[in-house]
């Protein structure tokens, strides 16, 4: 199809970025809203919005390039599967530095939206997350200009860094069309430990030797528990795990939780950030919760504090259930609990306050106005729905 001349279709699949860059220019000039998708896997991780005027899908720009030189880096298009990076990788003994969530790569999750989304796993003690591995960007702005430097999104923003203005944006400052990241080497051996309670994480997070996860995960109607993952070479993950078994109280051995790498999703879910030293308040609060309003809750989440919030079972209607969780999370103030609606159902996001206080929420609109003055992309898909 020549886009050139053929009407702007409401559905897209360019091949290229300039193709993709065509595409922007043009609904650019048409006032056309733009919504991008990849592998499809964040779609309800946002309030529903109105049908955009183009819905483009970049699976088709999905090239992967060789490894660098040094064999550290590679570079691929932004519809790129993660599972087929993985493969590729996994053919010289590496993988992707930053760990990504195990349940959106097996549903077919994109480079380009594992970036969008700022993804997270939960080996991320020892390892950069994704946005700090992106060492290059290609993006497509609002007007379809084509920009590898954040002055090229707009002249004030010389100086910024380009892979951190569009990393955990949802596709609302540019899209991006192909990136550069970091590899490392795959581990010779993963250990599991299982501790009961989760006292232990917060001396594990300043141990001389931090363990490569620290993950504490507490079950509907259930005691909270912590699994700890220990990676390198076998004598060296062995080592660590006996001294960890010994010094720990009711530390033992165990294989891979089935649950291990994936999201707490259940008919809701609320993202959660804690202080460590306030992890046991928030534990303590959905023991309480869970008793009050009578609804499963299931915790998820690292030692350093982020978590999911897993409400109801899945074919429950928790709208009042969500929004007593939230003003009771929020009523610890900011400074030590903030929550926010990330999963659910579309009548849930009417019926609560999904964002909650948004301290920087008028620079993030100045930011959105500076590279996209029509507010043709995405609108109401980024953070406190900018």
């Amino acid at each position: 199809m020549s886009l050139t001349t053929d009407e702007l279709p409401r559905l897209a699949s360019p091949s290229s970025i300039a193709e993709l860059s065509e595409l922007m220019a043009r609904a650019h000039a048409e006032n056309r809203t733009v919504a991008v998708f990849g592998g499809g896997t964040a779609f309800d991780d946002h309030p529903p919005v109105s049908t955009p005027g183009l819905l483009i899908d970049l699976t088709s720009i999905a090239e992967v390039a060789d490894l660098s030189g040094a064999g550290d880096t590679i570079r691929a298009g932004a519809g790129a599967r993660i599972s087929a990076l993985n493969r590729f990788t996994a053919e010289s003994g590496q993988e992707i530095l930053a760990d990504l969530p195990r349940d959106r790569i097996e549903a077919g999750a994109t480079l380009g939206g594992m970036i969008a989304t700022a993804a997270i796993g939960p080996r991320h003690l020892r390892r950069p997350r994704l946005a700090e591995t992106v060492l290059s960007v290609t993006t497509v702005a609002a007007d379809g200009t084509i920009a590898r430097t954040a002055d090229g999104l707009h002249p004030e923003l010389g100086g910024r860094d380009l892979p951190g203005l569009v990393a955990g944006s949802w596709g609302t400052r540019a899209i991006i069309a192909e990136a550069e990241i970091r590899l490392t080497n795959r581990p010779e051996a993963q250990r599991f430990v299982w501790i009961p309670g989760a006292e232990a994480a917060a001396d594990l997070l300043i141990a001389r030797r931090v363990p490569d996860a620290v993950v504490i995960e507490r079950p509907p109607g259930s005691p909270a528990a912590t699994i700890v993952e220990l990676e390198g070479d076998e004598d060296e993950a062995a080592g660590e795990l006996d001294q960890l078994v010994d010094r720990i109280p009711g530390a033992t051995v165990c294989g891979e939780p089935e649950w291990w790498g994936r999201r707490a999703r259940l008919a809701a879910t609320i993202g959660v950030s804690a202080a460590p030293s306030s992890i046991p308040t928030l534990i303590t609060a959905v023991d309480r919760l869970e008793t009050t309003i009578g609804y499963p809750l299931q915790l998820r989440g690292g030692a350093a504090g982020h978590f999911e919030l897993g409400i109801g079972a899945p074919e429950s209607e928790p709208g009042v259930a969500t929004r007593v969780v939230l003003e009771h999370l929020r009523s610890f103030g900011l400074h030590r609990i903030a929550a926010r609606l990330v999963h659910a159902p579309a009548p849930v996001w009417d019926e609560v306050d999904a964002w909650g206080p948004q301290p920087g929420r008028q620079g993030l609109r100045e930011l959105k106005s500076l590279v996209d003055p029509r507010g043709i992309l995405a609108p109401g898909r980024g953070i406190a729905g900018i």
